[in-house]
């Protein structure tokens, strides 16, 4: 069936064929590695447009438009929109990209909100479970996701070596080493499977399957509010980064810990102390000799007042 066909048979039916679409779209992102997250909120979001595969350009912005939804989530179902008529055009089910058209909604500059040091060792003295504690310094202490932390295996951490081998965003691992912290924590753990693993009835069952990741921010959020703690478990990994910036460790040291793509977003996750910016412009030099008259004969009558 050619592309315009297509787009005239959608025109008449919709509903059916925008499901049949959306099912070879799910097949064609699999098939290109994009994650199983990300894949389901895409077709979340693309699922509540009807007839899909002909939306308009108006048609977006009219999505879009919720005066109940953020700037953030006006952005985020604008790129789920894009990566569909992306695809729609790449395999020539129509010609144009009404994304294109449309207005793209502004995103607001996230800044970074780690958790206070306060915060985190207020967290840390709080009663938990074991397991939930050992996913709270598994986010502080290696600066992980929680979806990262719920996949961690024994076979993951090398004492030797003291490092944690993570499974990241698209399947990409990187090695972050263990803070001794974590180094105490790694050798009361499973050597082996899942260390934070399903539960089968009433037991958990290691060689069944992790958590989610969701499951595992619901454990760290519960505990954050029972202790009265502001933020989210991903404030966390935001502490990671902060603090690793306030030791003074370099940006692109930060970056492979972190397992970002760009110094952008680890910008995002950083945030420089109030005490490093005094300092840095406490280095600038004093170059001013000579004060202006008018402002020596104001400066001298504040002095004296």
């Amino acid at each position: 069936m050619s592309a315009g066909s297509a787009l005239r048979v959608l025109g008449s039916t919709g509903d059916d064929l925008d499901r049949a679409l959306l099912d070879e779209w799910v097949i064609w992102q699999r098939a290109r590695n994009v994650s199983d997250k990300t894949i389901t909120e895409r077709v979340l979001v693309v699922r509540r447009l009807r007839c899909a595969a002909t939306i308009s350009a108006v048609d977006v912005d009219r999505f879009l438009s919720n005066p109940l939804w953020s700037k953030a989530t006006r952005a985020t179902y604008h790129g789920a929109i894009r990566a569909w008529c992306l695809w729609l055009v790449r395999t020539k089910r129509r010609e144009d990209d009404p994304t294109l058209i449309a207005t793209p909604p502004r995103v607001p500059k996230r800044r970074p909100r780690p958790l206070a040091d306060e915060h985190l060792a207020a967290l840390l003295e709080t009663k938990m479970h074991q397991r939930t504690h050992a996913m709270i310094l598994l986010g502080a202490y290696a600066g992980l996701r929680v979806g990262e932390i719920a996949k961690i295996r024994g076979e993951d951490v090398d004492l030797i070596t003291k490092s944690i081998s993570v499974t990241g965003k698209g399947d990409k691992r990187r090695d972050v080493p263990l803070h001794p912290i974590l180094q105490t924590l790694a050798a009361d753990m499973p050597p082996r499977l899942w260390w934070f693993p399903t539960w089968v009835g009433n037991a958990r069952h290691a060689a069944g399957g992790p958590m989610l990741g969701n499951s595992v921010s619901a454990v760290i959020s519960r505990t954050m509010n029972r202790a009265g703690i502001p933020g989210t478990p991903h404030a966390l990994r935001h502490w990671f980064g902060t603090a690793l910036r306030a030791a003074g460790v370099d940006s692109l040291v930060i970056k492979e810990l972190m397992g970002h793509e760009s110094l952008g977003t680890t910008a995002i996750y950083v945030d420089v102390p109030v005490t490093q910016r005094t300092s840095a412009v406490g280095l600038l030099p004093d170059l001013v000799r000579h004060r202006p008259a008018a402002a020596e004969d104001a400066f001298a009558s504040t002095a004296r007042a």
